[in-house]
């Protein structure tokens, strides 16, 4: 069943509305996947399965496969569920006769095939990406009752970590117990493949591969994981000390900490995204480091969702397109400071939080583990 209110469904008409479009188009067909037929349906499926979600005016019409059909009767909260069997399993079949009266589609212009394109050239097509970040940032009450609880299962995590995290064991090692744990806990399934980087290793934002063989190394070291729970995902990084550490590696551990504590200390409803980056890499920088990454990210059924705690663009041109985006109450973000020194070692303090109208809220418990 959908969890999302019909305010929200006609908050969404309305805007499509708006934009003078008849219609709008999300579609799930390997390796596209739609985290929006899921938000407006309530049909969660897997990242292979198909999918196609129309709204035509005020009606609800979802296609799916013979092979998740039975599934989506039962989970699907629409107006119509097609079989595409009956239509030869053809999706240009069902979309030429759902679409006979339509004029304008909305679709998302980064994911929307061309072979659809292509078959319907007579419709005016038009990107609606900004109309769904938006009406998908700010959570409601039982989007967020799931994120909690993919939360409460990643401090299950951070609790294995502490318990289980040994110079004797290898980071393939680590990461597979937590895994188990995760799952075991109530998990449906990773958010992301499980990060374990120590030693010089830990330089890498985004190390390849993600957890190696050899032991866990002495230095700094970070382990980036997540839990999804009900389609609703969490995202954490514990950093960790294993033995000693040079002055260097203090400071860098100092410096993420005092980063993460200001950048907490800042939020506050109303301020746009790209300050809350920006106050954070000034600190960093003050201190003689780079920062290479964004502050966070939104968090809900996808990993990274809006809004997105980054700069300003640089570029004119990318500029024009940007839009100012500020915090407002029932936006769950990730923070996550971090510095990265090659042949030294890396530095990452991540947590999940609640915008609220007081203090923000923090769902995630992350924290230094020294051993």
């Amino acid at each position: 069943m959908r969890i999302i209110s019909n305010k929200k469904l006609e908050g969404f008409r309305k805007k499509i509305e708006e934009k003078k479009l008849d219609s709008a188009l999300f579609l799930t067909s390997d390796p596209i996947h739609d985290v929006n037929i899921e938000y407006f349906t309530g049909f969660l499926q897997q990242f292979f399965s198909f999918s196609c979600l129309l709204m035509v005016k005020d009606k609800w019409i979802l296609t799916v496969s013979p092979l998740t059909y039975d599934q989506a009767m039962k989970d699907a909260e629409v107006d119509e569920i097609i079989n595409l069997e009956r239509y030869d399993r053809s999706l240009t079949k069902v979309l030429k006769e759902k679409l006979k009266k339509v004029k304008s589609v909305g679709i998302l212009e980064d994911v929307f095939p061309y072979r659809i394109f292509r078959k319907f050239k007579h419709l005016r097509f038009q990107d609606i990406s900004d109309i769904i970040l938006e009406i998908r940032s700010v959570k409601e009450p039982k989007e967020i009752e799931r994120i909690n609880k993919a939360c409460q299962i990643a401090n299950h995590g951070i609790k294995v970590i502490e318990k289980n995290l040994s110079k004797n064991m290898t980071e393939k090692e680590l990461a597979l117990i937590l895994e188990q744990e995760l799952i075991n806990k109530g998990a449906d399934e990773l958010s992301f493949p499980t990060i374990v980087a120590s030693g010089k290793r830990s330089a890498y934002i985004h190390p390849y591969p993600s957890f190696s063989k050899q032991k866990i190394q002495d230095g700094l070291g970070l382990v980036d994981f997540g839990a999804r729970y009900k389609g609703y995902c969490s995202d954490v990084t514990v950093p960790f000390i294993a033995g000693k550490i040079s002055s260097k590696q203090k400071k860098i551990v100092q410096t993420v900490e005092d980063a993460y504590k200001k950048a907490i200390e800042n939020i506050k409803i109303g301020l746009p995204t790209w300050k809350l980056h920006v106050s954070t890499e000034n600190f960093i920088k003050k201190n003689g480091f780079e920062f290479k990454h964004s502050l966070g990210h939104g968090l809900g059924l996808e990993i990274h969702d809006y809004p997105f705690l980054s700069p300003k663009p640089k570029n004119k041109e990318a500029l024009k397109e940007w839009k100012e985006v500020k915090l407002k109450e029932n936006m769950v973000l990730t923070i996550e400071p971090g510095i990265y020194e090659p042949k030294i070692g890396g530095c990452r303090l991540e947590n999940d939080l609640l915008v609220t109208n007081k203090k923000p809220k923090s769902l995630t418990k992350s924290r230094l583990i020294i051993l």
